[in-house]
């Protein structure tokens, strides 16, 4: 038989629990508790229950450590916003920008003038007066023929890895319209003679302006053949080819009789995109030509041997370049 918990006032008024009252038999029996709790009892039950809660929820008087949901475990709670990073695309316009970064190895790159256009090759030298120069032309050994339609003039054609090569109408207009662009060529005769021609302006228009031409500020040991005289001076003069006649002689088409393309005037003080020949030949002057040469003179009559150029390099850089 279970035994009845004692009150509170039994506890208070003895020290013995539960409280023994003498029968009739003279034997000790339990004094049952009153079967309705009073005010008083369910106070303390009520604080008991408290202090075990309490417990239970702070063991060993610390506060119990709740687990923490992760970010990603609170639906209502929305990641942080994360502002895109601006990209600021920084384009390699011409071989200079190479030369800045480091790149000191000449060498075929790909350039960049216009974010709007496609990226093409170019060949940079980097060793020329400092480096930095995007070569438009070179001839040396008679490999490519220059004697081309417009359209290969307008995209291009040759090697430019170590071969001859004509960059393009296109690319030379992209490099050279947005900036200030300075002119180099360089020219070596097959008796070793070397000069060169240096304009610090220099620009082709687009093709809906036929390419034009100009250039300007000469300096030098070649002589100004690009500006010769009124009659033969090639800037502000259209590119003409042997299938697009553009320029202002009007017996007849001068890159059909040159064998080349060129900014003909009516016809030409220079053409160095003219045959190749080694050494001296006769005949119609369709060779390269650089009419300020030193030895011109010799050529005077129609019956004298011609010289041509055992190599001509054509390059452009930003006017006033420095590293």
């Amino acid at each position: 038989m279970r035994s009845p918990v004692p009150s509170p006032e039994a506890q208070t008024s003895s020290s013995t629990s539960p409280e023994l009252r003498p029968n009739n038999s003279g034997l000790r029996t339990l004094v049952p508790e009153a079967s309705t709790p009073s005010a008083r009892e369910f106070r303390v039950k009520i604080n008991q229950v408290a202090a075990f809660l309490n417990k239970r929820l702070k063991p060993n008087g610390r506060p119990r450590e709740q687990p923490t949901a992760s970010r990603a475990e609170r639906p209502d709670d929305k990641p942080p916003a994360v502002k895109a990073a601006k990209v600021v695309t920084v384009a390699i316009r011409d071989c200079t920008d190479y030369l800045l970064r480091g790149e000191t190895k000449s060498g075929v790159y790909a350039v960049t003038p216009d974010l709007r256009s496609r990226s093409f090759a170019v060949y940079c030298d980097m060793e020329l007066d400092g480096g930095g120069w995007t070569v438009i032309q070179r001839r040396q050994d008679g490999s490519v023929s220059f004697n081309r339609t417009w359209s290969d003039y307008r995209s291009g054609f040759g090697a430019l890895d170590g071969g001859e090569f004509w960059l393009g109408n296109n690319m030379i207009h992209l490099l050279t319209r947005d900036r200030d662009v300075a002119l180099h060529v360089q020219l070596e005769d097959f008796d070793g003679v070397t000069a060169y021609a240096r304009y610090e302006r220099f620009r082709v228009a687009s093709e809906r302006l036929r390419f034009r031409l100009t250039v300007g500020e000469y300096s030098g040991t070649a002589g100004d053949a690009l500006s010769f005289s009124k009659r033969y001076d090639h800037s502000n003069r259209s590119f003409t080819t042997p299938d697009r006649d553009h320029d202002r002689y009007p017996s007849g088409n001068c890159g059909a009789y040159y064998s080349s393309g060129w900014w003909f005037d009516a016809c030409l003080a220079s053409n160095l995109n003219g045959r190749y020949y080694v050494g001296k030949y006769k005949g119609v002057r369709d060779g390269i030509f650089w009419g300020t040469w030193h030895n011109i003179k010799q050529e005077y009559y129609p019956t004298n041997e011609r010289q041509s150029f055992k190599s001509v390099r054509m390059m452009i850089r930003p006017k006033g370049f420095t590293l």
